[in-house]
């Protein structure tokens, strides 16, 4: 039996039998002022988990409560807080009495909100028996009170698919059913009241080109004609999409699970003995099970107008600048927002399906006069209701899906942030794909944690920024010493990593005051704040010529990367090649000190991670050179991915029992990376060993001394430059770092950040996972077929070989704007006037004095992707709705023979020709 956790009711209780797992992630969590701060991961929770498992019988040892009891190591307490009273607003519906539950079904669903009804309606159209539990009635919890809002373009792909996923069910799904699911197609309103917020609809708006998303931006006057309520004077224009609206997600939950009925599946209401929890009590329940969810209830809110006549058929708005929103309901407005200052709760009384808190009307105050501003007649117009419940809502903004890599069988899909409406039918789509299939076929990964969504909701989003809240909960071993150095840092799972390095002085990431809500002074502290601030474009950034100078002393000197934030893993033990042999699609049959580049797939051939594997012997019990039985290998791989990979490898090695260990010291070792083409100089006085090419080749790996200190050297390059990779054990770092920077002084020895590093890794036309290459590309859509070996078996093989019989429906390609046109992703990729794709990444090539991108293309009839297609017609990339003519080729144009790597410098960079 398959365990599903959904959105509005989990419940654990014995008939679902379970297996756990060693897998466990700490979490932190702080509180001040009283109010509870998001949940720190020092795991960092990745929401992208994989292939179904079979859940196997445990030992269950039954509590009083009925509920599992497993073996899990404990987490630090919580600090607890008394919440006010709830308002009970209605009394709960009359539930007949409970159905006798099914003794058996393929999957239990557990909540009936919309994201449980979805994936019970997803289910059963794949033939799946499955049954969902609800405690009370359909769309009770956090479902009912919902605004119900659906807009499809937002600053990411797979979010805008997934919601355009929920747009095409709701249109068809009254014909499919016969049950109306209250869909209206009214259209939305996005306003825009600065210049800069203007920019962000453009790119929004080319963005939804690629995925056939009609939208249109209007001057004010236009967006007056559109919605005649509105006082064009105070707005610069908006961005109006046609085609979204707005559902009742009570009708919509009605509609699912009527369909679901006639296909076989059960719904059973009230069930005694079952301990139920709706969305927001989500972490409650996991934690009876020694887990935890980053999830934060906070109290959302939205009003009701009088009637307003002249609002009826018109299209809902949503002002970002004003951080609100407006439903159309019949000639009613509700209208509800985003706070700086949201009212956060410790926890939410379990009977509280129907119920209501009552509206704080000084929290609310500032979207009332947001609303005043925009639509003066909302002043006088008159308030005949509140609605203030719960909604659950996490770090990042993004819902929790997928299966728990730390409890088989138990699969989540919560953590709406008060979009669970528009959200569910797109995810609820992915998910019972990874249940039947193993993999969605989007690429579901969670983007980096940013603590503090629910107060930035709004915010423009812009390439660069970087969140002020959830900072310094790990740093690298020479985080004092880039501070020092000026350097600007990013951050990504938690880690403080540098992003690029001001000439002005240091700029310290400051402790987070909340906005200066919760009674927490203001920072005076905003150097880092202002860095921040002078990023906060569309177009070059004031950072951008400093950038290019560490990417061109990384191309013409040498410039020094921390790299510390990679994760680093040490596969070790009898069957550790025969592991590497089914994990790895390379050849990793290589005598002892060979680096390879690698991938690790699922089973439909999608990239999974990509990785350097390199073959090592046991040592003398150090860090850098572990004491281990039988052959073992070091793996690195990105660190914004590196528990995703750990627990992809760690749970293939569980599938197969293979008999190895897998041992994570991302923590414990330090890296610095040393490129460019003085690096042989800088570093060779420094070491014990010969760093030539006959004595140290590129794509190998040596056990040296550092400074005295004994380091693992990686000679491996993610710039395409002569240089070297130090893994460093923790308590060696600052000596060799300040070995090394004193000595490159005289080489002109540089800082660089990931900004540059990003930046220098696209013009080699590298791939970054994450972004040109995900779980939705395989090795040969990205042409990473050189990294695919032909001979043996690994995970992926068969679905690789049957796509190689069919062809490509997709391909990379690298293009180069022939104008100064910064870009940074999603931007449409058009061919002879026909869009093909669009652009996952955008950088800016300081040796190629050019902008930069990779895309995957596809056929605009969707037949194969040849070489031949590819390489004609005219591209060209469309860039808040301009168009500029780009070249395309397979491959960077930069230094397309790699010989910069192998330390041939015999040609001069492009932009000094």
């Amino acid at each position: 039996m398959t365990v599903l956790f959904s959105q509005e009711l989990v419940a654990v209780f014995p008939e679902c039998a379970v297996r756990e797992t060693n897998t466990l992630i700490k979490v932190r969590s702080v509180l001040n002022q009283q109010v509870a701060k998001w949940a720190v991961l020092d795991k960092c929770i990745s929401r992208k988990f994989w292939l179904i498992l079979q859940v196997r019988p445990v030992r269950i040892e039954k509590r009083s409560s009925g509920i599992l009891r497993l073996e899990q190591r404990p987490f630090a307490s919580e600090q607890q807080s008394e919440e006010p009273a709830p308002i009970v607003a209605a009394e709960s519906p009359h539930v007949e009495p409970p159905p006798r539950v099914p003794e058996s079904a393929d999957v239990v669903i557990m909540g009936g909100g919309t994201a449980g009804c979805h994936t019970l309606y997803q289910l059963v159209k794949r033939g799946v028996k499955a049954i969902l539990l609800e405690r009370g009635k359909l769309s009770s919890g956090t479902t009912w009170q919902s605004a119900g809002i659906l807009w499809r373009l937002r600053p990411d792909d797979v979010m805008t698919q997934l919601l355009n996923s929920t747009r095409d069910l709701l249109m068809q799904l009254e014909t499919e059913t016969g049950v109306d699911p209250g869909w209206v197609n009214n259209g939305g309103l996005f306003i825009a009241s600065t210049k800069e917020r203007l920019d962000e609809y453009r790119r929004l708006a080319t963005m939804g080109v690629s995925f056939g998303i009609e939208s249109s931006i209007l001057d004010p006057e236009e967006t007056k004609k559109i919605f005649p309520l509105i006082d064009a004077d105070v707005i610069q224009g908006s961005l109006y999409s046609p085609g979204d609206g707005v559902v009742d997600p009570s009708k919509l939950s009605n509609a699912l699970t009527q369909f679901a009925i006639k296909g076989g599946a059960q719904v059973c209401l009230c069930y005694q003995g079952v301990y139920t929890v709706q969305g927001v009590w989500s972490r409650e329940v996991v934690a009876m099970v020694g887990l935890h969810l980053p999830l934060v209830p906070m109290k959302h809110a939205y009003v009701v107008t009088e009637s307003i006549p002249e609002v009826q058929g018109l299209p809902n708005i949503r002002d970002h600048d004003a951080s609100i929103y407006f439903r159309v309901q019949d000639q009613s407005l509700c209208m509800g927002g985003y706070e700086i200052n949201p009212i956060v709760l410790e926890k939410v009384p379990q009977d509280f399906e129907f119920s209501l808190y009552e509206l704080d009307w000084i929290v609310f105050s500032r979207h009332m006069r947001g609303a005043v501003n925009l639509i003066p007649v909302f002043e006088t117009a008159g308030i005949k209701g509140t609605v203030c419940g719960p909604e659950s809502f996490t770090p990042d903004h993004k819902p929790l899906l997928g299966e728990d890599p730390r409890l088989h069988g138990l699969y989540h899909n919560c953590g709406y942030n008060a979009a669970g409406t528009m959200l569910g039918g797109g995810c609820g789509d992915q998910l019972a794909q990874w249940i039947v299939q193993g993999r969605p076929d989007l690429h579901m990964f969670d983007y980096d944690i940013s603590h503090e969504s629910y107060a930035t909701n709004y915010d423009i989003v812009f390439p660069h920024d970087e969140d002020l809240a959830g900072r310094n909960f790990r740093q690298g071993p020479f985080h004092q010493e880039l501070v020092d150095a000026g350097c600007v840092f990013e951050e990504r799972q938690g880690w403080e990593r540098p992003g690029w390095f001001s000439p002005k002085g240091p700029a310290p990431v400051p402790q987070y005051d909340w906005y200066g809500s919760y009674g927490t002074p203001r920072n005076s502290d905003v150097r880092y704040e202002n860095m921040l601030k002078a990023d906060h474009t569309f177009g070059f950034s004031k950072s951008h010529q400093t950038i290019g100078e560490e990417c061109l002393a990384c191309r013409e000197q040498v410039a020094l990367f921390d790299m510390s934030h990679l994760g680093k893993l040490y596969m070790c033990g009898p069957d550790a090649q025969k592991a590497a042999d089914w994990l790895f699609t390379a050849n990793t049959r290589h005598p002892i000190g060979r680096t390879v580049y690698t991938c690790l797939l699922n089973t439909r051939a999608g990239v999974e991670a990509d990785v350097t594997v390199s073959a090592i012997e046991t040592g003398t019990g150090g860090l850098a050179d572990p004491i281990f039985k039988g052959r073992g290998f070091y793996i690195v791989t990105n660190g914004l991915s590196a528990y995703h990979t750990w627990a992809h490898i760690h749970y293939i090695l569980s599938e197969k029992n293979f008999k190895v260990g897998l041992t994570d010291l991302s923590e414990k070792i330090g890296v610095l990376s040393v490129q460019g083409p003085k690096s042989l100089d800088v570093l060779q006085p420094l070491v014990n060993v010969s760093l030539s090419d006959e004595e140290f080749p590129y794509s190998t790996t040596q056990l040296i001394q550092v400074a005295g200190h004994l380091c693992r050297a990686v000679r491996f390059s993610l710039v395409g430059e002569l240089g070297w990779e130090l893994h460093i054990p923790w308590d060696s770092c600052s000596a060799v770092y300040k070995a090394i920077w004193e000595h490159g002084k005289k080489y002109d020895l540089k800082h660089a950040g990931y900004r540059a590093l990003h930046s220098l890794s696209s013009e080699k036309g590298y791939r970054l996972w994450n972004a040109d290459l995900r779980t939705d590309d395989n090795p040969l859509e990205a042409g990473m077929d050189f990294v695919c070996r032909d001979d043996g078996d690994y995970v992926g093989k068969d679905a690789l070989d049957l796509i190689k019989q069919k062809g490509l429906k997709k391909k990379l390609a690298f293009f180069q704007l022939q104008e100064q046109i910064p870009i940074w992703g999603l931007e449409a990729i058009w061919r002879d006037d026909q869009v093909v794709g669009y652009l996952r990444r955008g950088e800016y090539g300081y040796a190629l004095g050019a902008s930069i991108g990779q895309g995957y293309v596809r056929h605009p009839d969707d037949r194969r992707v040849t070489s031949e297609f590819l390489q004609s017609g005219r591209y060209q990339v469309e860039v808040m709705g301009n168009r500029y003519d780009a070249t395309v080729y397979f491959n960077s144009p930069f230094d397309p023979n790699g010989k910069r790597q192998l330390g041939i410098y015999d040609e001069q960079l492009p932009i000094r020709q």
